[in-house]
């Protein structure tokens, strides 16, 4: 016997997909006290029970707002896009701070609570793999620009005349990065990479004129160990920065780059 939804549906005369922000696995029945609002637009975040122990977390999408084609406009809005993931991303960090979760795209609907379970149903013995893999887990994002200390340099040089000269300068070696800034970049990634469980590499344009080599990837990281990875990336974020780059950290984060292939 499935468990029972906590929370009501819209009501019966409004015609509603079902959106769906991520998969939850938890032995009780997930708490959404505090749960913020859902994308704009949307009805309030509720529970919808797959199987024993595991639930989507899903809301009421009208599809007035939630249609092909109004999706389609909301597309064009650079603004509106960001509202909704920002939005997206706000209930799946909620749920990731209490239990295991595996998140789902921005905009990922289903015409019913039925279809939508239907389809994570039948792919529960892949799932449950993933969330053993992903129990205990966090991600941490870095990034690593090479020269990128030298350019707030000239941004607080004393003089016009000193500001001038490093500018100049890195214009100069933004063209083409010196291969050892190349391998101290590429290298504090490995570093990092040697301390994870798994690592994603991520892609940045060229280096080019005015556009310096960066590089960078996301890390799965047992959240037991997590202590250890920050302190060693601390670490070289200093080392790079006596060496005239930056490393940039953000996270945890639910695992967003290591549910799929």
């Amino acid at each position: 016997m499935r468990p029972r939804s906590s929370q009501a549906r819209s009501p019966e005369n409004v015609q509603n997909a079902t959106y769906v922000f991520c998969l939850v696995q938890s032995g009780t029945v997930p708490s959404t006290r505090g749960v913020p609002p859902g994308v704009p637009g949307a009805g309030a975040v509720r529970l919808l029970p797959i199987d024993r122990g595991v639930w989507a977390v899903v809301a009421d999408a009208p599809l007035t707002h939630f249609s092909g084609e109004a999706l389609q406009q909301d597309m064009q809005d650079i603004e509106t896009i960001s509202r909704h993931a920002l939005a997206h991303a706000s209930v799946i960090e909620f749920f990731f701070r209490r239990a295991p979760v595996i998140p789902l795209k921005l905009f990922t609907l289903f015409s019913s609570d039925e279809r939508a379970r239907a389809h994570v149903h039948g792919r529960l013995p892949a799932l449950k793999r993933l969330f053993a893999a992903l129990r205990g887990h966090e991600e941490w994002g870095v990034r690593v620009v090479a020269g990128e200390a030298e350019a707030e340099s000239a941004r607080t040089a004393s003089s016009g005349r000193d500001y001038l000269q490093v500018k100049k300068q890195l214009h100069d070696q933004s063209a083409a990065p010196s291969r050892a800034a190349v391998r101290t970049a590429n290298g504090a990634i490995r570093s990092l990479g040697r301390l994870a469980v798994k690592t994603r590499h991520e892609k940045f344009p060229p280096a080019g004129r005015g556009r310096p080599y960066a590089t960078g990837a996301s890390f799965l990281v047992k959240a037991s160990a997590s202590r250890t990875w920050k302190a060693h990336a601390s670490r070289l974020e200093a080392e790079l920065a006596a060496q005239g780059h930056r490393l940039d950290v953000s996270g945890p984060w639910p695992p967003y780059h290591f549910v799929s292939k």
